[in-house]
């Protein structure tokens, strides 16, 4: 493993999300880059209407990495069997040589754009315990009452599962039922502030000791040295976690816009660049729900999130471009040299 590795460094490390809609290749090209870069992870999207498939394209980006952490990011129990995404999983994590990680969560575009609702929390919790259990090597009851274990595992495979969460319901309960919680809830000191106080609500719920997940705050991102540009690279982004707020949190016209988003919301054009729905999105709520503006503003926010102490890992979460004019590449190289280059 290189000395350059965040994991062996010292740093805390830094992972990037990625849209799986565009080519295989370009997608594999951004990893390479990714790792170049200075990343240590990369979390790859699971929607199937949208994206391509996902552990195609995350095998595809193994073999074209040495050190990069391949990540879902994240999938979901109702269009993946847990059988499925166990053997995937473990399959990936021999190709890449114990570089698999997994985010998961109860599903948003993926199950809406088939006409399907959000997975229950209890279907989620007996969905990540059957997960583990099948990648440890163990048997494992199956919901239609057979018994089944990963019959080719010849070891344990040790994935760690993250439960990605934007409200309080499943952010509390996520600490009970993974090694780590994704917040997906804005970059604003208060709201990283209640999510982690949820997070040790949920520590307490299931009798687990104070600290004992790992935390990573999902931050979207726009670059750009005009803030103008930059905030709107993250408008469909904060379009999408505000489609996942309850309007019920805001007042006056900021309820009234997420009101309306989450009537107007096209699942659809999830991975649009600007889709109809993003310039529903109130200028004044861009600040509290993603970090963007100049090289130098970006990494002091950054900066600040990475030194809390409560805080083990940051993915920040670009948009990908138009369809002709990827800028997923330009970001990825101007946030390694403006941000990473100075933690």
């Amino acid at each position: 493993m290189s000395e350059t590795d965040p994991r062996m460094s010292g740093k805390k490390p830094v992972g990037l999300a990625l849209w799986g809609s565009e080519p295989v290749q370009t997608t594999v090209s951004h990893a390479r880059a990714a790792e170049q870069a200075g990343f240590e992870s990369i979390w790859l999207t699971d929607t199937q209407l949208i994206c391509r498939e996902l552990y195609v394209t995350l095998a595809a980006c193994a073999t074209a990495t040495t050190r990069l952490r391949l990540a879902t990011g994240v999938t979901m129990p109702r269009t993946r069997h847990a059988s499925v995404t166990a053997s995937a999983l473990a399959t990936l994590n021999e190709l890449s040589d114990g570089r698999a990680m997994a985010g998961l969560s109860v599903g948003h575009s993926a199950l809406r754009n088939i006409g399907q609702l959000p997975t229950p929390i209890a279907e989620l919790s007996d969905y990540v315990g059957t997960v583990r259990r099948l990648l440890a090597g163990q048997t494992t009851r199956f919901e239609s009452g057979t018994d089944g274990a990963l019959g080719w595992l010849g070891q344990p495979a040790r994935v760690p599962l993250h439960i990605a969460a934007t409200g309080p319901r499943l952010t509390r309960a996520a600490a009970g039922m993974a090694d780590g919680v994704i917040l997906l809830r804005g970059s604003a000191p208060d709201l990283i502030e209640s999510g982690i106080n949820l997070i040790d609500q949920g520590l307490v719920d299931a009798g687990r000791a104070a600290g004992s997940v790992q935390i990573t705050a999902w931050i979207y991102v726009g670059l750009d040295r005009d803030t103008e540009r930059a905030h709107d690279q993250v408008r469909a982004r904060v379009a999408a976690v505000l489609r996942m707020t309850e309007p019920s949190l805001f007042e006056g016209q900021n309820r009234e816009a997420v009101a309306r988003l989450h009537r107007e919301y096209d699942m659809f054009a999830h991975a649009d660049t600007i889709p109809p729905h993003a310039h529903l999105v109130p200028d004044n709520l861009i600040s509290r729900y993603a970090v963007a503006g100049t090289p130098d503003d970006v990494h002091d926010r950054i900066a600040e999130l990475l030194a809390d102490p409560r805080i083990d890992r940051v993915v920040v979460s670009p948009q990908i471009g138009s369809p002709d004019h990827s800028i997923t590449h330009e970001f990825i190289t101007q946030f390694g040299a403006a941000v990473l280059a100075r933690l």
